[in-house]
């Protein structure tokens, strides 16, 4: 978002009104969650473990904020929490499994793609075959869109409608797909950066 406010402007309409799923996750925590544990949304202290560093710059952004309290109040990169892990000489291997809590019930397997890249995409194509269908995608992954190229590309099939999706990863992939169809290119529908 930060990059197409100042680079690409012109593109600025067609960016998701959404929040993060990270910001997401810390709007609930802060209301919902607050409310629920009867927990004054001041005194939680929410923290975000997120692969990007761009997440940092993300959680202190002034619309992600409610009544003057940020959605996420600290931002560990995944390097920065292995870091932590071998400073405290935890072994992860040694530590007791336990099941992860479900504070809002069941949830969708989609949500469970949001981390990897191309996750978000996966989720939203999902979500769209089965509202526009009615059924599940028999192609349960999107195989295209995984993996740790910087750019991948696909089209999908939804009943007479096909899709151009792309997937990139960094800000220098996403400059030269975005100058792409500055060029002219306008074959694709959804695009995840």
């Amino acid at each position: 978002v930060k990059y197409a406010e100042e680079f690409a402007t012109e593109f600025l309409p067609n960016v998701s009104t959404c929040k993060s799923p990270q910001q997401m996750l810390g709007a609930v925590i802060k209301t919902w969650f607050a409310e629920q544990e009867n927990i004054k949304p001041e005194n939680i202290y929410s923290v975000s473990i997120m692969p990007c560093t761009a997440k940092k710059f993300e959680a202190q952004r002034t619309t992600m904020t409610r009544k003057g309290l940020t959605d996420v109040d600290a931002v560990l990169t995944t390097r920065e929490l292995v870091d932590l892990i071998k400073m405290y000489g935890i072994n992860i291997q040694q530590l007791d499994p336990e099941t992860a809590d479900s504070p809002m019930g069941i949830r969708s397997s989609a949500g469970k793609l949001f981390g990897a890249s191309g996750g978000v995409m996966e989720a939203a194509l999902r979500t769209a075959y089965y509202k526009l269908t009615g059924k599940e995608m028999t192609q349960f992954r999107v195989n295209e869109l995984r993996g740790m190229n910087g750019r991948k590309e696909t089209r999908l099939q939804i009943g007479d409608l096909e899709i151009g999706i792309a997937v990139v990863s960094g800000i220098a992939n996403a400059k030269i797909l975005l100058d792409e169809i500055r060029n002219g290119r306008n074959d694709l529908h959804f695009i995840e950066v």
